[in-house]
């Protein structure tokens, strides 16, 4: 998990698509600038929208996500803090520090039914 650093929560590594980018690519592309992290297998988990994918950033901006949620069951790299990211964490499920969003609360619920 990733630290943000505009709220200081923690939450998973994401971020948008660009103009013409497939999915995958870009949550490759966001989890390698976020971490320092290169994902290898990705697993297709759920796709997220509706109320709690609404999101109000600091400067009061307000958009709707449509959250791509991906399994990494590979990876390669050293775990480092770039990007949005201020800090990065492994965690229990039963241990991730602090208060989650509705949305990431969901997003590790579908993590964690796809692990056990």
């Amino acid at each position: 998990m990733i630290r943000r650093r505009d709220n200081g929560r923690w939450d998973l590594p994401g971020g948008g698509v660009e103009a013409g980018e497939v999915v995958e690519h870009a949550a490759r592309r966001e989890l390698n600038e976020e971490t320092g992290l290169t994902a290898q297998d990705l697993q297709l988990l759920g796709v997220f929208s509706g109320p709690t994918a609404v999101h109000t950033y600091p400067d009061g901006n307000v958009v709707a996500w449509v959250t791509v949620l991906y399994l990494c069951r590979g990876w390669s790299g050293v775990p480092a803090p770039a990007d949005d990211a201020c800090e990065v964490g492994w965690f229990a499920f039963s241990s991730v520090p602090g208060e989650l969003s509705k949305a990431t609360a969901s997003y590790l619920e579908c993590v964690r039914a796809a692990i056990l």
